[in-house]
């Protein structure tokens, strides 16, 4: 784009502007207010995904049917981390699949995992007691802390996506970008037959999950949710999805930055950052892993053994333990901490409208 088109450009101020506008109207629409979180901002609602599954924690929303993407620069292919690059194989997708399903393994043996999700969570509905089973969206937070997956990361709240679209990562650290160039904001829309009464949330075509409030503070900071592509897919080419261009400008990215408190409300501490960045760099996998990536991937032509001895190739060792493990003392930490304020402050955080369909 020249620069006297990107000076026409609006600022990502003006966008989050439009998209304020259109929350206002929602509130004040006695036809769509219902469809409002009033009064429930920055928390989370029970929501079944299907039938007969596990119940997600899903971030309120202010806007109805928004999920936004914020990016400092806009790419005409925009694909998941694990399309990126072009020199990779199927086999190196693999690889990048087994990091990942190695990090599931080592979720599974968190103490919140163990005792809160999987054992479910009572709230009451209608005066009664309802076991709830909830969903850990493990390849949701794969995608949050930064390893490769088919994903992208989206969030239903205009200024955390706005914060991505205006602040750039260096050294570790993101700082506000200067007036040069410009980004995008992407929003994706689900379509209008997914609302259609009798169709559940499972309905076909549907790329958009939820991650929403997580064992792991990050996602439920972030109000993240997910958007499954396929190989060859490009996100400017989704249905369902519009794109802001906006040029950058250094002040209105600085008020974005302040108000997220420099990124810090985004990136909460959790001994999870660490270990994800050993498994995303070890060239060692838990036999464990590759039997579960195995049941949910292959590689066209290529059985087992083969596909083993092909990673070996790659400079992959398979071993007979853990790539990574939280400390002996977590469990203990946890339930210290879960007992004295940890579970009071995570039921303070979610909502549930009277009228919640518990699956049976």
């Amino acid at each position: 784009m020249t620069p006297e088109k990107i000076k026409q450009l609006p600022t990502i101020l003006s966008i989050l502007d439009m998209i304020a506008g259109e929350e206002e109207r929602l509130r004040n629409n006695v036809r769509w207010n219902l469809l409002s979180n009033l009064g429930a901002e920055d928390k989370f609602e029970i929501k079944s995904e299907t039938p007969n599954g596990p119940c997600v924690l899903q971030p309120t929303y202010s806007c109805f049917n928004s999920y936004f993407r914020g990016q400092t620069q806009y790419y005409e292919d925009c694909i998941p981390t694990i399309f990126r690059n072009k020199e990779k194989d199927n086999i190196d997708r693999f690889i990048y699949r087994l990091r990942s399903s190695e990090f599931e393994l080592l979720l599974q043996t968190h103490p919140f995992v163990k005792l809160i999700y999987n054992e479910g969570i009572v709230f009451k509905n209608f005066g009664k007691d309802v076991l709830v089973s909830l969903k850990v969206d493990y390849l949701g937070l794969a995608q949050h802390y930064e390893l490769e997956t088919d994903m992208l990361d989206f969030t239903n709240n205009k200024w955390v996506a706005a914060f991505f679209a205006t602040c750039r990562k260096e050294n570790g650290r993101y700082i506000p970008m200067d007036s040069k160039g410009y980004g995008v904001v992407y929003r994706y829309s689900l379509p209008p037959e997914y609302f259609l009464p009798g169709k559940d949330n499972s309905i076909q075509g549907k790329k958009i999950s939820v991650i929403g409030l997580q064992p792991f503070n990050r996602p439920g900071e972030q109000k993240g949710f997910a958007l499954k592509m396929e190989e060859g897919e490009n996100l400017n080419n989704v249905k369902g999805i519009k794109k802001y261009l906006f040029r950058h400008d250094k002040l209105a990215a600085k008020i974005i930055y302040n108000r997220m408190n420099k990124g810090k409300n985004l990136f909460p501490y959790d001994e999870l950052e660490e270990l994800a960045k050993k498994i995303k760099s070890s060239k060692k996998i838990s036999n464990n892993a590759f039997e579960l990536v195995c049941k949910k991937y292959t590689v066209e032509q290529i059985n087992e053994e083969k596909l083993r001895e092909t990673c070996i190739g790659k400079g992959i060792k398979f071993v007979n333990y853990p790539v990574a493990r939280f400390s002996k003392d977590i469990k203990r930490n946890f339930l210290t901490y879960w007992k004295k304020n940890g579970e009071k402050e995570f039921f303070s955080k979610i909502v549930y409208r009277q009228c919640f369909q518990h699956p049976e």
